[in-house]
């Protein structure tokens, strides 16, 4: 059975969590990851072990030769704390890993590059243990894939989607602002009026777009064998993330239906705006 990975912010959070359904937390380190929550990342995976969970660690960021030296110590400290996996978006780490010689297994999500199986295919023969799926890809895509490498991909069935990462800091450069972390702004298009959250960090700028969310298909992805499901709310609190991951374990065990759970989501964050995985066409030449 398909099993979720969820990231938290705070570990001790764990608690409010009641399915069975969870595989694992994913925990971030502020200075490896876009997260900008101070987490002691020893005291994580011991508690989430405690629980009974897998820990893995997510670094989705793209790194800098200047870089490379501390992200070797880093990736050893994870062996030593016996993280169960670390989630990671620049291939470079993969080719550290090797050379380390690391335990914990690696898990490739290049966000939106992975969008057929010929090049998962690649990865796979290359060594990569798993890979995480593109999330702009149709439903019908995500099942063919799932159906031609069974059991090796993982996919996001909810979260803010990735539109942009850049190395360039986008809002202290147009609003002359400086800080270690910015967050609170959007990009709007003069012709839209969708509001896009944008965070920046010293290493670089992340632009999300709507939440994606997977009620109308979670049922048809438990069919088919997939790594796991990941719920990743990144930008929205640890209360959020328990609502969805019950919605989604509800669902999963057939103890509620589809409309409940979309009046349980919208009751979860009133204002948020979604995108369902059925709705995602090939190119926007598609939409209705």
């Amino acid at each position: 059975m398909n099993k979720l990975l969820i990231y938290i912010k705070d570990p001790e959070n764990i608690k409010k969590f009641n399915n069975s359904n969870i595989e694992g937390f994913i925990i971030a380190e502020k200075m490896f990851s876009a997260s900008a929550y101070e987490c002691d990342i020893e005291k994580a995976v011991r508690i989430i072990h405690d629980g009974g969970y897998k820990a893995y660690v997510k670094a989705d960021c793209l790194y800098q030769q200047f870089q490379l030296p501390e992200l070797e110590e880093y990736l050893l400290k994870l062996d030593n704390i016996s993280v169960d996996g670390i989630i990671y978006t620049d291939i470079g780490v993969f080719t550290l890993m090797k050379k380390l010689n690391v335990s914990y297994k690696g898990i490739y999500a290049p966000e939106t590059l992975l969008t057929n199986w010929y090049d998962i295919n690649e990865i796979r023969n290359d060594g990569i243990d798993n890979c995480v799926i593109s999330k702009d890809i149709t439903f019908d895509d995500v099942c063919y894939i799932a159906n031609k490498c069974p059991g090796y991909c993982y996919i996001r069935i909810h979260g803010p989607v990735l539109l942009a990462y850049s190395r360039r800091k986008y809002i202290s450069a147009y609003l002359h602002k400086e800080s270690e972390y910015l967050e609170g702004y959007y990009l709007q298009e003069e012709t839209r009026d969708t509001r896009l959250p944008i965070i920046e960090k010293e290493y670089g700028s992340w632009l999300y777009g709507k939440i994606l969310q997977s009620i109308r298909t979670i049922r048809e992805l438990c069919r088919k064998e997939f790594a796991g499901f990941i719920i990743d709310s990144v930008i929205y609190e640890d209360d959020y993330t328990v609502k969805t991951a019950g919605i989604y374990s509800a669902l999963m065990d057939n103890r509620i239906g589809e409309e409940e759970a979309i009046k349980l989501l919208i009751d979860a964050l009133p204002d948020a705006e979604y995108t369902g995985m059925e709705e995602i066409r090939e190119t926007w030449l598609d939409k209705e």
